[in-house]
C-alpha cells in the first residue's frame, strides 16, 4: 500500500496560505461583527478579534493603515472592516489583514467602499491640486472617451462643430461590470495622439455612474499623458473621476466648451503676430538701407584716396623706425664684441708670453713642474715669438 505524502508543519502551512491568498473571493472584502481582545501595540499596530454568535476571526491593523480610524477601537463594537484574508503561517492561524475600518453604523457596503477609496486616493496624492494640468489653448487633437452611441457623445460634437482641432472618439462601455477596464482602455488608447481628452457620459443613476468611481479609471486618468477634463451625469453628480481629472466639467457640453479653442481669439492672436513681423520686417529692412548708404559713403574715391595717403605715410614711419631700431641693434652689438674681444684677449696664452713668460713642451705635453723633466730629455721653451730646443741638465738647488 502506497502512503500519501508527509508533511511537516511548516510546509503544510505554506500550502494552505498559498491556497487562500490566491483565492480572488477572500481579496478586498467587508467583514461585519463585534470587537474584542483589541490589543493597541505600542508599535502602532492594533491586534483584535471580531465575533458574531456563532464564530469568530483574527485581525490585524498594522499602523500605515490605522492613520485613516477616526474612532477608536474598543471592545464590544459593531464594526466594518475591509481587508484581505491571510494566513499566518507561523502561527497557522487565519486572520484578516485590515485596511480600513468603519463603525457598523447602517450604511451600505458601497458607500463605505466608495469613502474608503476615496481616502486611499487622496492620501497617494490623485486628487493634489499641484499636479493638475491647465487645458492647452489651442489642442490639435482632442480626445473623447464615451459611449458611441451615447447622447454625450452628439452634444460634444454639437458644441465642438468646426473646431479646427482634430477630433478623435476612443468609444467605451459607460456602464455595467465591463465599463471600468473598457474607459481605461479607452484612455490609454489616446496616449500619444490627443492633447486633451474629455472623459465622460450622459446622467443616469448611481449605479450607472459606478463606473467613474472605480479605482481603475481614476488611475486611468491619472497616468493619461496629456489633461483630462472628466463629465460625468448632470452637475451634481460628482464621482472619484472628477476629482482625479485635471478639470471637472458639470456637463459634457460645457466639457467641450472648455476644450474648443476660440476661434476669434485665434484670429486676432494671428493678426497681431502678423503686424509684429511686418514691423519687424520693415525696421530690419530701414535699418539694412542706412547701413548700406554708410558703406557707400565710406567707399567713394575721395575716401579711399585720403585711406591710401594715410596708409602710405604709415609705412614710411614705419620703415624708419625699423632702420633706426636695426641701426641701435647693430650698433649695441658691435660693442658687445669689442668688449667681449677684449676680455678674451686678456684671457689669452698669448697675451701672458708676451709679458716676458716661456711654455715647457715635452714630447708628453706641457711640463708644469721642474720635475716634469727627466735629465737629458729635450724640450721646448716657447716664448712670444718663437721656441727654443733644449736639453735637461737635471735641477740644481744651488740656484735658489
Amino acid at each position: 500500500m502506497l502512503l500519501n505524502r508527509i508533511f511537516n508543519v511548516s510546509e503544510l502551512n505554506s500550502r494552505i496560505r498559498d491556497r487562500l491568498t490566491t483565492d480572488l473571493r477572500l481579496c478586498d472584502l467587508w467583514a461585519r461583527g463585534e470587537l474584542s481582545n483589541v490589543v493597541n501595540h505600542r508599535s502602532g499596530h492594533r491586534y483584535f478579534t471580531l465575533k458574531d454568535g456563532g464564530s469568530q476571526i483574527s485581525c490585524v491593523l498594522f499602523r500605515g493603515h490605522s492613520r485613516g480610524l477616526d474612532f477608536e477601537l474598543e471592545n464590544g463594537q459593531n464594526v466594518l472592516v475591509y481587508g484581505d484574508i491571510e494566513f499566518y503561517r507561523p502561527q497557522g492561524r487565519v486572520q484578516i489583514l485590515v485596511k480600513a475600518a468603519r463603525r457598523d453604523s447602517g450604511l451600505g457596503e458601497e458607500h463605505l467602499e466608495l469613502e474608503i477609496l476615496k481616502e486611499r486616493l487622496a492620501a497617494e496624492g490623485l486628487f493634489d491640486a499641484e499636479r493638475k494640468r491647465p487645458i492647452p489653448n489651442y489642442p490639435a487633437c482632442i480626445g473623447v472617451v464615451t459611449s458611441p452611441d451615447g447622447a454625450a457623445l452628439r452634444d460634444v460634437l454639437r458644441v465642438l462643430g468646426s473646431c479646427p482641432a482634430r477630433i478623435v472618439i476612443s468609444p467605451a462601455q459607460v456602464q455595467g461590470g465591463a465599463a471600468p477596464e473598457s474607459i481605461a482602455s479607452a484612455i490609454s488608447a489616446l496616449r500619444g495622439i490627443a492633447d486633451v481628452i474629455i472623459v465622460g457620459r450622459g446622467g443616469g443613476s448611481a449605479e450607472d455612474l459606478s463606473p467613474f468611481n472605480s479605482e481603475l479609471v481614476a488611475r486611468a486618468i491619472y497616468r493619461s499623458c496629456c489633461p483630462v477634463v472628466s463629465a460625468v451625469g448632470h452637475e451634481t453628480d460628482v464621482t472619484i473621476a472628477d476629482f482625479v481629472a485635471d478639470v471637472r466639467a458639470p456637463t459634457p457640453s460645457a466639457a467641450a466648451e472648455m476644450v474648443r479653442p476660440e476661434v476669434e481669439r485665434l484670429r486676432k492672436d494671428l493678426a497681431e503676430i502678423e503686424a509684429g513681423m511686418k514691423r519687424s520686417l520693415s525696421a530690419s529692412v530701414d535699418r539694412r538701407r542706412q547701413r548700406f548708404a554708410d558703406l557707400r559713403r565710406d567707399l567713394s574715391g575721395r575716401r579711399m584716396r585720403g585711406i591710401v595717403s594715410e596708409e602710405r605715410q604709415s609705412l614710411d614711419r614705419i620703415a624708419d623706425r625699423l632702420v633706426s631700431a636695426e641701426d641701435r641693434k647693430i650698433e649695441a652689438l658691435a660693442g658687445r664684441r669689442e668688449l667681449l674681444a677684449g676680455k678674451l684677449d686678456s684671457l689669452s696664452p698669448l697675451s701672458t708670453l708676451k709679458r716676458g713668460y716661456c711654455i715647457t713642451l715635452t714630447k708628453h705635453g706641457l711640463a708644469r713642474t721642474a720635475s716634469d723633466l727627466s735629465p737629458g730629455e729635450l724640450f721646448d721653451l716657447v716664448f712670444a715669438d718663437g721656441r727654443l730646443l733644449c736639453r735637461s741638465m737635471g735641477e740644481r738647488s744651488d740656484w735658489r
